[in-house]
């Protein structure tokens, strides 16, 4: 059986927002736009009643004062509740309208409370009805005090001069760095770097491939570049891949060992003291796993929010993969669409609220695959156009490589008529870069809201796990062979 509480309420601090409110306009403008009627108590319930008036009064262009405010009242048929003695009462209890601000938080912290206190009871009574799977109960009880707690801050509008100032220091701060022009976190490859200026707090990351492509390999590459130039903690969400999986990777990766002879653990003594230094090297990085299969959202930003108490300077979290978080167990057939965007939006209001860049692997739609030349657009993030709406950066892999190796033809960029034949030279050492498992991987950078989109090259050796940036040759070899090809067209 649930216990009758008694509601929290201040109406002291109520009756001061009201009676400020009908002193001065900036005061009531304040109130205005951070509460509403329910903010208000039961206790005094004149109080709603006044507030509903007063806002009556603003929808209608009209003033706020004692005469409007009774003239209002009337309109209503509320002047039998309201008596003119109380509307004075509240204008005596002010002594200076200039508060407002501490009162309006102060009423609106114990109204979040009231609802919160609600919410545990009807959390349980759910309980009591019979809970059929404790996972999902958490979780969708976690998310309905989420959605409660966020209301309670309530945020002033900054004048331009307050902005201004930060950005100027902002910009003091990194003229002064020696960071070589990144203003976010070192994304541990040179171009990368230069096209985004690092990963920066609170923005929303995305990384598409289609399958199989090396979209959660390099976002290992990512976590673990990020967690070992900056010395700061990084998350990563594995929602796929074991915790243990992703860590052969990394050992791979670092140690430049075949990830089929780790996972064997068949290792000639030479690769044993490589790994053993790398396992070394991995295990002084600040890298959190969790590595619950088909994860839930709740339990993903309690999680993350759990972290960043913990380590205030949480740098990075790495999400893997988008399509594998679980927003309910009672989602209907052909709600998908509507799932992504919700998670979408979740994970992007997590980005800001912990101040951490968050990248989110994601898969691209197989229509991809229906154009000639492969190569993948904005348009091909799958199930929801709300990623790309929510993502401050959305970054597309294509390696043509991959077509070959699945048996899919890669066309040829159409209307030059002249493109210059592959070399018999060229031709070799593409076939020698197959046998060694290397691949050329272009990172199109397709969505960036704070700097220039476009391409970075990078080197994938697939059978260490690794992405490398490549060198000056290597691009103008990359260069000269995508020209034999008819180019690189994202048409």
């Amino acid at each position: 059986m649930v216990s009758v509480i008694t509601l929290p309420a201040n109406v002291a601090a109520e009756k001061s927002v009201l009676g400020a409110m009908l002193i001065a306009s900036d005061a009531a403008e304040i109130a205005l736009g951070s509460l509403d009627e329910n903010d208000f108590s039961n206790v005094e319930p004149r109080n709603k009643l006044i507030f509903r008036a007063m806002k009556n009064l603003q929808i209608s262009n009209r003033p706020i004062d004692v005469q409007t405010l009774i003239d209002e009242l009337i309109s209503l048929h509320l002047e039998n509740n309201v008596t003119t003695d109380y509307i004075f009462e509240l204008v005596d209890s002010v002594i200076t309208p200039d508060n407002v601000d501490y009162y309006v938080q102060m009423v609106k912290d114990q109204s979040v409370l009231r609802e919160l206190l609600l919410k545990f009871g009807s959390i349980q009574e759910e309980y009591n009805k019979g809970v059929r799977d404790i996972s999902e109960f958490i979780a969708s009880s976690n998310d309905q005090i989420a959605s409660i707690c966020q209301k309670r801050t309530v945020s002033a509008m900054r004048h331009i001069s307050e902005v201004a100032a930060e950005v100027m220091a902002n910009i003091k701060k990194s003229g002064e760095s020696d960071t070589k022009g990144l203003v976010g976190l070192d994304t541990g490859y040179k171009k990368l770097n230069e096209m985004t200026h690092g990963w920066r707090n609170g923005d929303f990351i995305i990384l598409a491939a289609r399958p199989s492509v090396g979209k959660t390999t390099l976002g290992i590459n990512l976590a673990y570049e990020s967690a070992k130039r900056s010395g700061r903690p990084v998350a990563f969400f594995s929602l796929e891949m074991t915790a243990e999986q992703v860590v052969e990777k990394l050992v791979a990766r670092c140690a430049l060992v075949p990830g089929d002879s780790i996972t064997t653990g068949m290792l000639n003594l030479n690769e044993k003291r490589k790994v053993s230094a790398a396992i070394s090297d991995i295990s002084n990085t600040k890298i959190f796993f969790d590595d619950t299969p088909n994860g839930r959202l709740g339990d993903i930003i309690s999680k993350a929010h759990k972290l960043k108490k913990q380590h205030p300077d949480l740098g990075l979290i790495v999400l893997d993969y988008l399509g594998k978080v679980k927003y309910s167990d009672q989602a209907n057939i052909g709600q998908k669409q509507q799932e992504v965007s919700e998670i979408s939006s979740a994970l992007k209001t997590l980005a800001r609220e912990l101040d951490v860049p968050l990248i989110c692997i994601c898969q691209l739609n197989r229509h991809v695959e229906d154009t000639e030349g492969k190569v993948p657009s904005l348009s091909n993030l799958r199930d929801s156009g709300s990623i790309e709406a929510d993502a401050d950066v959305c970054m597309l892999l294509y390696r043509p490589d991959y077509y070959d190796l699945t048996g899919q033809k890669v066309g040829q960029k159409k209307g030059k008529g002249n493109e210059p034949e592959q070399s018999e030279e060229d031709a070799e050492a593409e076939k020698k870069k197959a046998d060694r498992g290397i691949s050329d991987v272009t990172v199109i950078v397709a969505k960036n809201r704070k700097g220039s989109v476009g391409k970075v090259h990078l080197v994938f050796q697939r059978p260490y796990s690794r992405f490398d940036d490549p060198s000056p040759e290597y691009e103008e070899n990359l260069a000269r062979m995508e020209a034999a090809r008819g180019g690189f067209s994202d048409e």
